[in-house]
């Protein structure tokens, strides 16, 4: 019994240590959509997931397979699995605990129609922090030389302990994003989206401290 209390006892102060000395590791996660279960078409409401994470797809519908399943309007640059969205949808994205996380990049490209829309699209990336406000910010596709749409690497580090992020196209005049309808152009493809998670802050401290209530407990009743 003695043991067991110096091993509670012990235990709550390394805990509580840990939390005084340094902030919670967060974890990491990647969605790569490669898992073959995810493969196939997904339609305005459905919802799948990995990682950790449940993505549903918002009105329009939106696919997982690789390039070739894409024919002649697919992106270039990536040999894997990726998310499509079709028309003007989008994808949502949580964690399936509903926890705080942040987006630090992905990777993305345009899918444009034939004939593809006049004017410069956006992929847009809308989040809802912990607070319920809204937020969003504009990332500018770049066609290659040939006309064609390669995938780009994207910078997302701003998108930090956010509840929800909404990906989708939008028009760009080089001004306002939004502002012109893109008429079932909004399509665009994604993958490889990076994240962290970070648990809540309490959590480590309230660990620490019923532990050593425990061992104190079983301390006085050993009297």
């Amino acid at each position: 019994m003695q043991k067991l209390i110096r091993r509670l006892t012990t235990t709550a102060a390394i805990l509580s240590a840990a939390v005084l000395v340094s902030p919670a590791q967060a974890a990491s996660a990647s969605i790569d959509f490669d898992a073959p279960g995810l493969t196939g078409l997904y339609f305005g409401g459905d919802s799948f997931s990995q990682a950790g994470f449940k993505m549903t797809v918002d009105f329009d519908s939106g696919t997982i397979d690789g390039a070739a399943a894409l024919g002649g309007s697919a992106p270039s640059g990536n040999a894997t699995q990726f998310y499509s969205q079709l028309n003007d949808g989008g994808l949502i994205i949580e964690r399936a605990d509903g926890s705080l996380f942040d987006v630090l990049g992905f990777d993305a490209a345009f899918l444009p129609l034939n004939p593809a829309a006049t004017g410069a699209t956006a992929l847009v990336a809308a989040g809802v922090d912990g607070h319920g406000a809204a937020f969003g910010f504009g990332f500018l596709f770049s066609p290659s030389a040939g006309g064609a749409f390669p995938f780009g690497t994207y910078s997302s580090s701003f998108l930090t302990q956010i509840r929800m992020v909404e990906f989708f196209a939008c028009s760009y005049d080089g001004v306002n994003l939004c502002r012109t309808p893109l008429m079932n152009n909004g399509q665009f493809a994604i993958d490889n989206i990076q994240t962290t998670f970070v648990p809540e802050p309490g959590a480590l401290p309230l660990v620490a401290l019923s532990l050593l209530g425990l061992g104190l407990s079983r301390r006085r009743s050993a009297r």
